[in-house]
């Protein structure tokens, strides 16, 4: 028999894993960077929403984060990691408060969270090199994030309606 929280902290640990890979992976082998400049289709997002509807607010926050923190590791702390990062933030908090008032589907949700991904790295950027004119650049990510949440969406519905997480080893081998 095995103890319940270390079940859940293992598929925690590779739901991180997988969500690390695909956003770093994400990077080399989809680039829609042609679409727009910083442009990213944003797949490990969907095991954010896989957290969130399996595991609640505090894994969602905590996966995120540690998601951001671990890229960074790969691809280096500089100006990317605080874009990245304060994009996270707003779309997390968010997230976390609609999820919260419990009045927008998985599809809300995850439009919401990209439109305000793009948000906050829209402000960083404005901080980072000190001009305002980045703002008209806040359109395009506005539209590409509602399309990728569409599709993000979809992607995380399907896995959260088919596949059970939450069951435990000794269900799975009768």
């Amino acid at each position: 028999m095995t103890n319940p929280s270390i079940q859940k902290i293992t598929r925690l640990a590779l739901l991180l894993a997988i969500g690390v890979v695909i956003n770093y992976g994400e990077a080399f082998l989809l680039p829609l960077a042609f679409i727009a400049p910083g442009v990213k289709l944003g797949l490990a997002n969907t095991i954010g929403l896989i957290v969130l509807y399996y595991y609640g607010p505090k894994e969602f926050v905590s996966i995120g984060f540690l998601r951001v923190v671990l890229v960074a590791l790969f691809t280096g702390f500089g100006f990317n990691f605080y874009i990245a990062l304060s994009g996270w933030f707003l779309a997390t908090l968010f997230v976390i408060i609609l999820y919260s008032i419990q009045r927008f589907s998985i599809f809300g949700l995850s439009m919401t969270s990209a439109v305000m991904h793009g948000v906050g790295q829209i402000i960083m950027v404005a901080i980072l090199y000190q001009t305002q004119y980045v703002i008209n650049y806040l359109p395009i990510l506005l539209f590409t994030g509602l399309i990728s949440g569409l599709i993000i969406a979809v992607i995380a519905r399907e896995v959260v309606t088919r596949v059970r997480l939450t069951t435990s080893l000794e269900e799975y081998e009768r």
